[in-house]
């Protein structure tokens, strides 16, 4: 493993336990699951999706599940992309312009 890849890891182990990753696959399933039962009404509470806010819900909830499973990259890039701490400022975002 690289020099990078074990900064990285440090990084990610004060989140790397059992609590942050059921919150935060929980986080990912209630989106998912409010978007795929009234796509419509998901989008009207949280103001349309955009150009932008389309990719990034599916990524921060690719990105949850990922991490959730204990799936850990190898690689100091993948680990950069899939860093968990992206997918919880995304879906933190999302649960604010829903439930506010």
């Amino acid at each position: 493993m690289s020099n990078l890849a074990d900064k990285i890891d440090s990084v990610h182990s004060p989140i790397n336990n059992i609590v942050v990753r059921l919150l935060l696959v929980a986080a990912a399933v209630f989106h998912m699951a409010m978007l795929m039962w009234e796509p419509r009404v998901y989008s009207d509470q949280i103001g349309g999706f955009s150009g932008l806010l389309a990719p990034s819900l599916i990524y921060s909830v690719c990105t949850a599940f990922i991490f959730a499973v204990g799936f850990i990259p190898h690689k100091w890039i993948w680990k950069l992309i899939f860093s968990p701490y992206f997918s919880i400022v995304i879906l933190g975002y999302f649960s604010y312009l829903y439930f506010f």
